[in-house]
């Protein structure tokens, strides 16, 4: 078992990632139909989880029990300024609100509530608003994916890179994992436009982790508020051009706010106050600690 340890140590970054991808892309390559099978909708909604099983087992192997712990306590600290939480709650949902009120404003058409996916997920006679707080809950619960992304993947790019680049870098990977989705024969949606969401979301999604302290709570809570917002306004989903208009002008929006939060904030940290969150290996973390 040493020598793959050790291998696993060396290069714990793409073996992680190779793990994440292959705990998920089985599940949604089979419900994309590009497979011959397809997984319980029981098992699918809660895929996110497979990468933060795979972030989980990769810390354990690599560096031991403590830094498990360790990583999952990050979903503790909630000890944070309060103006990152109306970040994490709010920032999203203003950006859709925007981006929709101004779609509609530019197309002269009225904003209309009845085609939203929430419609889709609760029934088209389902009174939306009794649904957007379990919903939210749910969706915090459920989406696993902050675990492995900024718990994971961004401490390790960071100990090589700047904040920005880091970002950049995740962003791409943040893009590829949900390529299966545009692949599936139902799928109309701009994959390229949802890359370049991608990207820029991750930069935004550092910003809030490195100033937090590495907060996994407060990532996640952005998230679960992201995703809502996306399925309670009328937004184009992941894999369809409906309302592509307000879609487009959120990612304008969201590019002028990264730009804001790069001039700011500096590329080196995107943080003014705090030090980038850097993946410290085992070993380094003890003799610091004696």
């Amino acid at each position: 078992m040493q020598p793959i340890t050790s291998f696993l140590k060396r290069h714990s970054l793409i073996c992680g990632l190779a793990l994440m991808f292959a705990l998920t892309w089985l599940i949604d390559l089979g419900n994309a139909g590009i497979l011959p099978y397809r997984a319980p909708f029981a098992i699918a909604i809660w895929m996110g989880w497979g990468l933060s099983i795979a972030a989980l087992l990769m810390t354990g192997l690599t560096d031991g029990r403590h830094a498990v712990i360790a990583l999952l306590k990050r979903f503790l600290l909630w000890r944070v300024n309060w103006k990152w939480y109306l970040v994490a709650f709010l920032m999203y949902p203003i950006i859709f609100s925007c981006a929709v009120i101004l779609n509609a404003l530019w197309t002269r058409t009225p904003i209309d509530f009845s085609q939203v996916m929430a419609h889709k997920i609760f029934g088209a006679s389902a009174e939306l608003l009794v649904f957007i707080v379990p919903f939210f809950i749910f969706d915090a619960i459920a989406n696993g994916e902050e675990l492995a992304w900024r718990g994971y993947v961004l401490p390790r790019l960071q100990a090589q890179h700047s904040a920005l680049i880091a970002s950049l870098i995740l962003g791409v990977i943040w893009g590829l994992w949900h390529l299966p989705r545009y692949l599936a024969p139902d799928s109309h949606g701009p994959f390229g436009w949802y890359m370049m969401k991608a990207v820029v979301d991750a930069i935004l999604y550092t910003w809030l982790y490195n100033n937090t302290r590495g907060s996994l709570l407060l990532v996640t809570i952005m998230h679960a508020a992201g995703n809502t917002a996306g399925v309670f306004l009328p937004m184009a989903s992941s894999t369809s051009s409906e309302n592509l208009g307000a879609l487009l002008i959120a990612l304008a929006l969201e590019m002028v706010i990264a730009g804001i939060v790069i001039l700011y904030a500096g590329p080196a940290r995107l943080s003014r106050t705090e030090p980038k969150q850097v993946y410290v290996p085992a070993p380094e973390q003890e003799r610091a600690l004696a």
